[in-house]
């Protein structure tokens, strides 16, 4: 008993291992590390618009010419902007859609890159209405269904979901399971898986683009290996690539692990499905070019061995339920999950990003623009004021220099003036002591004369 625990707990830790380092060279990081920076780089745009506000009130409460009101207005609503990016950044994730006809497996090929059985399943028409699998930080997963918001239990989804089930929802109505991220690195990494019911069971499919497609970032259509693809699954491939530009689309052969049962016929089936697969992708949609349809976009796989051998029941035997050849076709499987991941994350990081790297981009230019006008206003304004200054000066230069001369001019002329009152003055009173002399002389002469006589 005790080797056995051991064995089993060596078995979870080695499991546990791999899984994290899958997860650590997931290409499904390059989104959420370009949603990281992005984030963070819109947090220092925030910090920037939060400082420029700051600064241009003050340059506004100083002089209401240097910005117009307008402006002044518009730069004041960038910090809601930015905060509504913000928050369109934290809900951003990589969408794909499965779709093909019923019965083909694509609720299968969910659970098994779920790595668990989450969807319903089963024989014949199953998926009633359209079923999203999201992330949710809750310790329990839960289901929210189109008319009420109060959480159901996930067991309820065979119920609510099932096509066999009397509580039937339109086929163009949308389930939510909300699954906790830390059992599923998909869902962790930010991706949000859609199935749907066949496209064979409505004619609305435009409904159902408009509704759950556009925000795609992959369809995947999955096509049982026993069929072909049909009229209406190229329908609905049409519809998407004229509504999207440049879709990306997979194509998984479903069910191959029944050409086990004839081995001869193997390869020349393989080729069938892939010529016309290839002829559909490169010919008439003329998404990409047949190699790169054939090594990246289409695949043969058996989602119902990849399901077993991820989610295996302890008491079964290790190839119970497994056809001949199941390694190659596990092998083919996760060769898609590859593809896959690094299709998504590139297509969702130019995609959901580029928007708000352009939102940004105008930001910042708008900033740029604002305060570049202002610095350039003030400049005009500082060199009018400079020249007002010189002007003055000069002004005041040329003031005092006259002031100076006249006061030059002023003090010579006084000068000249009182040297020749001086002269005057001193040249009437020679005049005057003369005349005085004289004066008394005469009088001396008429006083002796007087006596005489």
């Amino acid at each position: 008993m005790s080797g056995s625990i051991i064995h089993e707990k060596t078995a979870s830790l080695e499991l546990a291992r791999q899984i994290s380092v899958n997860s650590a060279n997931s290409p499904l990081k390059l989104f959420t590390q370009a949603k990281t920076t992005i984030t963070q780089i819109f947090k220092n745009i925030a910090s920037y618009v939060d400082y420029s506000n700051k600064f241009l009130e003050e340059v506004n409460n100083a002089d209401r010419n240097l910005i117009t009101d307008d402006k002044y207005k518009d730069i004041q609503q960038l910090n809601d902007k930015v905060n509504r990016i913000l928050s369109v950044i934290s809900r951003d994730h990589m969408k794909v859609v499965f779709f093909g006809r019923t019965s083909n497996g694509k609720s299968t090929t969910v659970n098994a890159m779920l790595r668990e059985r989450i969807l319903p399943v089963g024989m014949g028409h199953t998926t009633n209405c359209f079923l999203q699998i999201e992330g949710t930080d809750e310790a329990e997963p839960y289901v929210l269904t189109p008319e009420s918001d109060e959480p159901k239990s996930v067991s309820s989804l065979g119920s609510i979901g099932n096509a066999l089930s009397r509580e039937k929802l339109d086929s163009d109505s949308l389930v939510k399971i909300l699954w906790p991220k830390e059992k599923c690195r998909l869902i962790r990494d930010d991706v949000i898986l859609v199935d749907s019911p066949g496209i064979d069971v409505s004619a609305n499919l435009d409904q159902w683009i408009e509704n759950h497609c556009l925000d795609a970032d992959v369809f995947v259509l999955v096509i049982s290996a026993e069929a072909t693809i049909t009229v209406a699954e190229k329908k609905f491939l049409h519809n998407v690539a004229q509504r999207l530009s440049n879709p990306n689309i997979f194509i998984l052969m479903n069910r191959w692990d029944a050409t086990a049962y004839e081995p001869e016929s193997v390869e020349s089936v393989r080729q069938q499905h892939l010529d016309r697969g290839l002829e559909f992708l490169c010919d008439e949609l003329k998404l990409c070019d047949r190699k790169q349809a054939s090594e990246h976009r289409m695949f043969f796989i058996s989602a119902r061995e990849a399901l077993l051998s991820r989610n295996k029941d302890p008491t079964a035997s290790p190839r119970s339920g497994f056809n001949e050849g199941y390694q190659e076709r596990l092998e083919e499987f996760s060769k898609f999950e590859h593809e896959f991941e690094e299709c998504i994350s590139k297509t969702a990081v130019q995609t959901k990003f580029e928007q708000h790297t352009n939102r940004g981009k105008e930001i910042i230019a708008s900033l740029r623009e604002t305060t570049a006008n202002v610095c350039n206003k003030s400049q005009i304004l500082k060199q009018e004021s400079v020249q007002k200054l010189t002007e003055m000066d000069e002004k005041s230069n040329f003031l005092e220099h006259e002031l100076r001369a006249m006061t030059e001019s002023a003090k010579e002329k006084i000068r000249h003036i009182s040297e020749d009152v001086y002269k005057r003055v001193a040249q009437t009173l020679n005049d005057e002591i003369k005349r005085y002399v004289i004066y008394n002389r005469i009088q001396k002469q008429k006083l002796k004369a007087n006596k005489i006589s």
